[in-house]
């Protein structure tokens, strides 16, 4: 099986059109994923993990965000869209952003919530885009430790079903 290369673009705000179509294509596609990242200027970009990045903390002082939309299986309860949210802000993100005035939303529900792995949240499949990529953008910006130019890439992975 040949690996499609993920379609790259720029967006600024979470309710862009050519993002909303992105994430209703992927739905429609059943397989495939979505990620996201603020854009940092070169100058402000943080040196790459050295060789033995692994044995301390996250690295990920420019946060990803992951989105991965639920599926319906027929015969069988539908899977949730999956969300995840890699920082280096250190544990319990999901309790920060609370305090920070940024809960997760009603009906989600937090699966992992891990310093160096991230948080990883389960949302309704039936969930608003818009919503939930308005949620990801701003707890996203909020655990950022670069300084980010207000701007965001997306690389959506067709997945290959």
């Amino acid at each position: 099986m040949s690996r499609t290369r993920p379609t790259v673009f720029g967006f600024v705000a979470h309710d862009d059109p050519d993002l909303l179509a992105q994430m209703a294509m992927v739905q429609a596609g059943g397989t495939g994923w979505i990620n996201l990242e603020p854009v940092i200027d070169d100058e402000r970009r943080p040196p790459e993990p050295g060789p033995f990045a692994f044995l301390g903390g996250s690295t990920h002082k420019v946060p990803v965000v992951t989105w991965m939309p639920g599926r319906h299986q027929q015969g069988r309860p539908d899977r949730p869209t999956t969300v995840g949210l890699q920082h280096a802000s250190g544990p319990r993100v999901a309790s920060r952003l609370r305090d920070l005035g940024l809960p997760v939303p009603e009906g989600w529900r937090v699966t992992q919530d891990h310093p160096r792995r991230g948080m990883v949240a389960e949302v309704p499949a039936d969930a608003d885009n818009g919503a939930v990529i308005d949620w990801l953008l701003r707890a996203a910006t909020i655990v950022c430790q670069v300084e980010a130019t207000g701007r965001w890439e997306a690389a959506v992975h067709p997945g290959l079903g």
